[in-house]
């Protein structure tokens, strides 16, 4: 690696050096499942090695902080290490399906270890399912044991029987039933030290995350231990990138000092002298902002977290302030509480530095409001997906200010992206097609789904679903979505899977679900119906229905019954596109 004066580089300058032969996050290429994609050669090969990688050289330092409970990096390992051995005893293989349903406490990340630890698949579920939800996700997976909140289990108890291996009950507060395990006791039962040395192959199965796209049910995102750590890797040069190019001579030193040590740095911390970061987990774990982005990215980083119990923005400045908060991350409904809390000019802000988003389209009015709000807080945006692992696209600080409507630049050095048309054909600078991205983050596929996996990953690349286009300096901007989805609130959710149950009640005749904008969720979710011949339903009866059957951010906010049936288009689908126009229309 040839010796560069210590200035700041420009981008492709900060990314050859670190891509360089002699460089531990050197790329190379290798095929999987037939396709050749870009990765880092020195990757690790599962994720086991970063729960090892912060236990040896953060054990003494802070990990999770809830409410007034703190632990460090040590103890939630030395947990993680007894719940895994506890997996073992009862019967967990490789490759078993182990589901998490609870809210963000510190016991989601002992199970969510123990569970990858064995070599096992962790099972995210949607805390906010219903338990017709939960039944659908545990026969789905295939799941043979679960971990459950308490508040939780009235939802998974009518199908407990799924579980061949049973449950265990976290949080209890009252009296666990006869049968299922209580897992503070499973925390504590092994006094070994380390975890076993099951053999587990890069491309293994690791999580089954579910996401509501255009289909009818959730579908499980299977992704693999490799597809995980690229993007861990991939995120971590977003901060390399950034040390290179930037201004602060000291930070670029640190981070040529570890390029410079090759392969062998992967064994050291990057800014292990520096403070910790102060990251507010505010995300849900079974979303892969929260879980990557969050819990994952801290392994090799050392970042205290502060989880949590439920987002309120309020309290999120109450922790910032106490605890001297540098990162607040979340979706632009979260962001948009923030910047618009009536006591935000009386909050000393001064150790917050970065507030960045994701999860659903940021309107651009939010980077100017920040800038005056928050003017020391460099703001920035995320796109990806989570079958891409969360990564596709990033900007912040002056790109974004300049560009407040672009998502950013393909993430270097894995991630490619191009846009395509209906025909698959790459089209050319502000061309708008659907987004398509490929690397070796992208999913394996979708559990049980081969159809839906063929229609969304072709030849290594995932077709989005989403519209947009690249601009001359290869900044993507958004424009709409090809796929029948609404996100609300950072939520996918797919518009057939409430129409069916809609379809279910016995007044509904046809009914179309789409979604309006709203200027605090980004969407909300809203239906038109007509009603069968002598029917009658009311709003509320409908909204009701619809919350029988599933979680409660799938339920429409507004329900608007027509007189005539619903106007469809040449193919005999309903003409959504106009019904979204007099949807808008009706609640302005």
């Amino acid at each position: 690696m040839e010796s560069i004066s210590n200035t700041p580089l420009t981008q492709d300058e900060a990314i050859a050096l670190i891509t360089d032969p002699e460089s531990p996050l050197h790329v190379s290429h290798a095929e999987i499942r037939g396709i050749e994609y870009k990765v880092f050669t020195h990757a690790p090969n599962d994720l086991r090695d970063f729960f090892r990688f912060s236990n040896e050289h953060f054990s003494d330092r802070e990990f999770l902080i809830f409410r007034e409970e703190r632990s460090t990096y040590g103890e939630i390992h030395r947990k993680s290490v007894a719940l895994a051995h506890s997996l073992i005893q009862i019967g967990i293989k490789p490759g078993d399906r182990v589901a998490i349903s609870m809210r963000n406490y510190p016991e989601y990340v002992v199970a969510f270890e123990a569970i990858i630890a064995v070599g096992a698949v962790a099972v995210t579920l949607n805390a906010w399912w219903i338990a017709e939800e939960n039944e659908y996700g545990l026969k789905d997976s295939g799941a043979r044991f679960a971990f459950v909140d308490f508040e939780r289990w009235d939802r998974f108890e009518s199908s407990k029987d799924i579980l061949d291996l049973g449950a265990a009950i976290t949080r209890a507060n009252g009296a666990i039933p006869t049968g299922v395990l209580d897992m503070a006791d499973m925390m504590e039962s092994s006094a070994e030290t380390s975890f076993s040395d099951v053999a587990i192959d890069t491309d293994s199965d690791a999580i089954i995350m579910y996401t509501s796209g255009s289909t009818n049910r959730p579908k499980g995102v299977v992704l693999t231990h490799r597809s995980i750590i690229s993007a861990l890797l991939n995120f971590h040069c977003i901060g390399i990138i950034g040390a290179l190019t930037g201004d602060v001579e000291g930070v670029r030193s640190i981070v040529r000092n570890w390029i410079s040590g090759g392969a062998n740095s992967f064994n050291l911390p990057l800014f292990s002298e520096m403070p910790a970061e102060k990251f507010l987990v505010n995300v849900p774990l079974f979303h892969v902002s929260g879980l990557h982005t969050m819990l994952l990215l801290s392994y090799r980083s050392g970042r205290n977290l502060y989880l949590m119990y439920k987002w309120n923005a309020e309290e999120a400045l109450d922790l910032t302030e106490k605890e001297g908060l540098a990162t607040i991350q979340g979706v632009p409904t979260m962001i948009g509480e923030i910047l618009h809390s009536p006591d935000l000019a009386k909050r000393d802000l001064s150790s917050l530095n970065f507030i960045s988003g994701g999860g659903a389209a940021r309107p651009p009015e939010h980077v100017k409001l920040l800038q005056e709000r928050l003017p020391n807080v460099v703001p920035g945006v995320g796109y990806g997906m989570t079958e891409t692992n969360a990564a596709g696209a990033t900007i912040s600080g002056e790109d974004y200010i300049k560009r407040p409507a672009s998502v950013g630049q393909a993430t270097a050095p894995l991630i490619d992206i191009e846009i395509r048309d209906e025909n698959g054909n790459t089209l050319g600078t502000n061309e708008e097609g659907e987004i398509c991205m490929k690397s070796s983050l992208n999913m394996r596929c979708y559990w049980n789904k081969p159809e839906a996996t063929k229609a969304t990953l072709k030849e290594g690349w995932i077709y989005s679903g989403d519209l947009g286009y690249l601009d001359d300096e290869g900044f993507l901007f958004i424009t709409g979505r090809a796929k029948d989805m609404i996100i609300r609130g950072g939520e996918n959710i797919a518009c057939g899977e409430i129409e069916n149950v809609l379809h279910e009640h016995p007044s509904v005749k046809e009914a179309a679900v789409l979604g309006a904008p709203d200027e605090r969720l980004g969407e909300i979710v809203c239906t038109t119906i007509y009603l069968k011949r002598d029917c009658t339903a009311t709003e509320e009866e409908i909204q009701n229905h619809v919350g029988d059957h599933l979680a409660a951010f799938k339920v429409p906010s507004h329900v608007h019954f027509s007189e005539e049936p619903l106007p469809r288009i040449a193919s005999e689908k309903f003409d959504k596109i106009m019904l979204k126009k007099q949807a808008i229309e009706r609640l302005k």
